[in-house]
């Protein structure tokens, strides 16, 4: 056995069926219409059996039974031309007859076409696609990564502002005590020239009573 198709009346897929493997082509589903008084039965065509395999990639795979026509046609008239040409050959006496005729058996057609209008396919593909588990998964991982960089970047920036202005700070701690070393020195200079003048003062008093 083998896996066939079922097709309605005009050609688009309906079921898959088994047939025997020797069947092959297009079969007829027939069945019979209930009869009305003394009426025969009516026999109608219902579908069709395809025994050909569906290719894949058809949204709505369709039997096309004008292409299947032509190639049975074609096959008949290859069959038809052979046998002519064959008949001719055995005509012939044999020291004129040359090479036996060859079949050429007409390319077969793939009868499986798109039933699907070309607008709605279309319309399926550009839908948008429902977010899988994995794609959510992915992209919580990708925000929560952008995330921690974000964050890292704005504390290594507020750490550098942060040495930054530490480094300001001591850079001020030490100009502030720079500058107090030096109105020391220059409070203990003033203080020793203080002495001085007032040793002269001293001197200078003691030298005016002296004289007087």
């Amino acid at each position: 056995m083998k896996e066939a198709a079922k097709v309605d009346l005009d050609g688009h897929y309906v079921d898959s069926i088994l047939v025997p493997i020797s069947q092959t082509g297009v079969t007829e589903i027939r069945e019979l219409l209930p009869a009305e008084d003394d009426e025969e039965p009516q026999e109608i065509v219902t579908g069709y059996i395809i025994a050909e395999k569906v290719p894949n990639g058809l949204f709505t795979p369709r039997w096309d039974f004008a292409m299947w026509e032509d190639y049975q046609t074609a096959l008949t008239d290859a069959q038809a031309a052979y046998d002519q040409a064959l008949a001719a050959w055995h005509a012939l006496p044999e020291e004129e007859r040359g090479e036996r005729p060859v079949y050429a058996e007409p390319p077969r057609p793939e009868c499986w076409v798109e039933g699907m209008p070309q607008e709605e396919i279309d319309a399926i593909r550009n839908a948008p696609q429902p977010v899988t588990t994995e794609q959510r998964v992915s992209q919580l991982e990708t925000e929560s990564v952008d995330t921690m960089l974000a964050v890292a970047e704005v504390y290594e920036t507020t750490s550098t502002a942060l040495t930054v202005r530490e480094q300001e700070t001591v850079d001020t701690m030490l100009g502030l005590a720079e500058a107090y070393e030096i109105i020391l020195m220059q409070q203990a200079t003033i203080d020793a020239q203080q002495t001085v003048i007032d040793g002269f003062e001293v001197r200078l008093a003691a030298l005016e009573g002296g004289e007087s």
